[in-house]
């Protein structure tokens, strides 16, 4: 990429090139991990964590992240949550599920995160403005590779882990997500987190 005497074609090939190389990277990154997880080999690290402070931080990133789309976006209730959680973890769940809220979005659309307190749970959400996702399609949406947005086909950058993931983060924390979707609507993530401190030492 760097020699001068590259033609721009040349150039354009050997670009497209080094984007699927880094694609690649990314399914491989993300199958190690995913298998490193189903044979128990990842320990994570639990401690007392301020949940608001990693969702105001991953709000920060949204931003970043949706601004060149012209999407908003919202922060509605973050209330002040203290739980037992793997920090590194807890940020790559949350940036993973703000990633998807920005690809799978309409353009100039927006996004809604908020955190409360639900019946003995951190309560997380997350909704965007999206094509939805077909009803019999909705089981399916953690399974690996998989993709419910059809409507945008082969055009988003990504390798169909990040949901994947996102559910082995918080079934390590003992806590549930699920993904309701109105097509045409609002497609929300919701996420429990345990407030009772009586999350497992182990993924």
């Amino acid at each position: 990429m760097r020699d001068d005497s590259l033609s721009p074609v040349e150039r354009g090939r050997l670009a497209d090139r080094l984007e699927e190389l880094r694609r690649l990277a990314r399914i491989v990154d993300g199958l190690t991990l995913l298998a490193r997880a189903d044979a128990g080999q990842i320990q994570l690290q639990f401690e007392d964590v301020r949940l608001d402070e990693i969702v105001r931080d991953d709000f920060a990133d949204l931003q970043i992240l949706a601004e060149p789309h012209g999407i908003k976006a919202e922060l509605g209730s973050c209330e002040a949550i203290t739980i037992r959680g793997d920090q590194h973890r807890l940020r790559q769940l949350l940036l993973n599920l703000a990633d998807n809220a920005v690809k799978y979005n309409h353009p100039r659309g927006g996004v809604k995160m908020s955190l409360v307190r639900n019946n003995g749970f951190a309560e997380i959400k997350i909704a965007n403005n999206s094509d939805g996702i077909p009803a019999d399609k909705l089981p399916r949406v953690f399974d690996r590779f998989f993709r419910g947005d059809t409507a945008h086909g082969n055009t988003i950058d990504g390798c169909g882990l990040g949901l994947s993931i996102a559910q082995w983060i918080v079934k390590a924390h003992q806590g549930t997500i699920r993904i309701e979707s109105e097509p045409g609507k609002l497609t929300t993530v919701t996420v429990h987190l345990p407030l009772n401190g009586e999350t497992g030492e182990r993924a």
